[in-house]
């Protein structure tokens, strides 16, 4: 846990069984040029796909997938907060039907993966730190994302999430995106049964 909150730029994350990736660390955006580094990957990746980024507010962690010292990706973890949600912008209700059921809710945005990179490990390490952060750090017991239609098999088959609601424009990234959510006690217990 120290190092989640260690300032210093040799702070990695680990996360088993992220430790099994030679080369691979994720680590947490502290430092202004780390954030700025995410963002410009999160932008050229959206442009080659049409996607708009909307600036966000409120409280996030941003994490770095690195692969021998080279940014390969990124993610953004997003607890819940006063100023919500992003994902309420398109689904408002269902969010308030999760939060009405006792769901403690966070979510993922801006992931990206650099082209031509490990996409799959990337990905792994990202989300089993994002993982780290919402269930250990914020005790949350799902989280949403919103991704593209033709991406939903992929999240539910490799993670676990589930469909929460259904197809919607997605106004801030302007591309039609599904709201998935992802039960954090239950993807803990995948993580332990792979390790």
């Amino acid at each position: 846990m120290q190092a989640l909150i260690d300032p210093s730029p040799a702070a990695a994350v680990t996360v088993p069984p992220l430790s099994a990736y030679a080369g691979w660390r994720t680590w947490i955006a502290i430092q202004q040029e780390q954030m700025i580094a995410a963002e410009d990957l999160v932008r050229r990746r959206y442009a080659q796909r049409g996607y708009r980024l909307a600036a966000e507010r409120g409280p996030r962690i941003t994490l770095l997938a690195e692969s021998h010292g080279q940014l390969i990706g990124t993610l953004t973890v997003r607890p819940d907060s006063p100023e919500g949600l992003l994902a309420e912008r398109t689904y408002a209700e269902e969010i308030a039907r999760m939060r009405s059921d006792g769901h403690r809710l966070g979510e993922l945005v801006q992931l990206a993966v650099e082209e031509g990179a490990d996409w799959k490990q990337a990905l792994d390490g990202l989300v089993q730190s994002a993982y780290l952060i919402t269930r250990v750090l914020h005790a949350l017991t799902d989280v949403v994302i919103e991704v593209n239609p033709r991406h939903v098999r992929f999240y539910q088959r490799v993670f676990g999430f589930v469909q929460a609601a259904t197809e919607r424009v997605c106004e801030r990234a302007g591309a039609p995106a599904v709201l998935l959510r992802l039960d954090l006690e239950q993807f803990g217990q995948r993580l332990r049964l792979a390790a």
